[in-house]
């Protein structure tokens, strides 16, 4: 049954801040976009954090004054604006954009679309993927934001007004698992991001590259590693590492990031389904990619944040899939800062923990 529990309100009149909460397809981003094209000078923060940044600009400050340019905003208040945006940003001011880690590039597109002080701002699944420490931080900004706030999501972030879209789903998490293996060591194992030199075409100079390792990873059948570090410590960067070894699957952070036929048939082994990838919703398209991923019948799953975009349902789905994975003998190394998704899988499944 779906349930609302409070109406939207303003800051001349009922909350300045709420939040919708639903299951994917239930009109969260709909929603979202309706008030934006309904509401004089709101500013809207979509579900992908990069579709906000240029990558155009050297650096983090300069994206984040690039809409402030846009409005003719002097200089001085402009920087001003820019060193006091918060959200963790204020040591990543002199990186560049592409230089950034998952996390690090939400923050910034937060902050291009905060620093506007728009009197509403909308934002689309804004605290996934985030560590404890950034989570809080966007958390404090939200509820000291000087106009109103409107935050769709598929679980319950925030301790205020909230109205629900759709039926209410429920935990299912699968049986235990009773499969124990043999351990597998990956040594030295090293991961970089970055270029080294630029190319032909870069006129600025090259950024320095981000390195990690050498470390040794071990990881039993029918368990699974929790990497574990705040944005920027170099999880998805080692993963990315790791995927060079044979036996290993990769599923990145972002799986549109993985589409590389024109159908789901084309691109998960034993579908029929000729729609294309990028036209399914966030649950069915992570699915998906994990679907691609076993597909290939992989000895360890490299599951990079798997949970963003995944309403309950598809955490359900999810679970399953690895549960069914790891009961056959396959090791799961996993990267992800919800820890109740974590402590789900340790529900059903041994979780040993690395922090970096």
């Amino acid at each position: 049954m779906s349930l609302v529990v409070a109406a939207f309100g303003s800051r001349d009149g009922v909350v300045a801040l709420t939040q919708i909460v639903g299951p994917s397809g239930s009109g969260l981003t709909r929603e979202l976009e309706k008030r934006y094209r309904e509401t004089p000078g709101a500013v809207m923060l979509t579900a992908d954090p990069r579709a906000h940044i240029t990558y155009l600009r050297a650096t983090v400050a300069e994206e984040l004054a690039f809409g402030l340019e846009q409005r003719g905003i002097v200089p001085a208040q402009m920087w001003e604006r820019v060193r006091n945006i918060g959200l963790g940003l204020e040591n990543l001011l002199d990186r560049a954009p592409a230089q950034l880690s998952g996390g690090q590039t939400r923050r910034l597109a937060i902050g291009t679309v905060a620093i506007l002080e728009a009197p509403t701002m909308l934002l689309d699944d804004p605290l996934s993927g985030l560590d404890t420490s950034s989570r809080a931080q966007l958390i404090t900004m939200l509820e000291s934001y000087e106009g109103d706030v409107i935050v769709a999501a598929h679980k319950r972030w925030l301790d205020a007004p909230t109205v629900y879209l759709g039926d209410l789903e429920e935990l299912s998490l699968p049986a235990r698992v009773e499969f124990s293996g043999p351990s597998r060591t990956f040594s030295a194992i090293t991961g970089t991001r970055g270029q080294q030199r630029r190319r032909w075409w870069q006129f600025n100079e090259s950024q320095p590259q981000f390195q990690i390792g050498p470390l040794d990873i071990t990881v039993s059948a029918g368990q699974v590693l929790w990497l574990q570090g705040p944005n920027g410590s170099g999880k998805s960067t080692l993963l990315r590492g790791l995927a060079n070894e044979p036996g290993t699957e990769l599923m990145l952070q972002n799986p549109s990031d993985q589409v590389i036929d024109s159908t789901v048939a084309n691109w998960v082994p034993g579908s029929n389904s000729e729609e294309h990838p990028l036209d399914l919703s966030q649950r069915e398209l992570r699915l998906a990619q994990c679907d691609a991923a076993l597909g290939n019948n992989p000895e360890v799953l490299l599951a990079d944040e798997p949970d963003v975009g995944l309403d309950v349902g598809g955490r359900n789905a999810i679970h399953q899939r690895f549960a069914d994975f790891l009961g056959n003998g396959g090791a799961l190394i996993l990267t992800c800062h919800d820890e109740t998704f974590v402590a789900e899988v340790a529900e059903y499944a041994i979780v040993k923990e690395m922090g970096l």
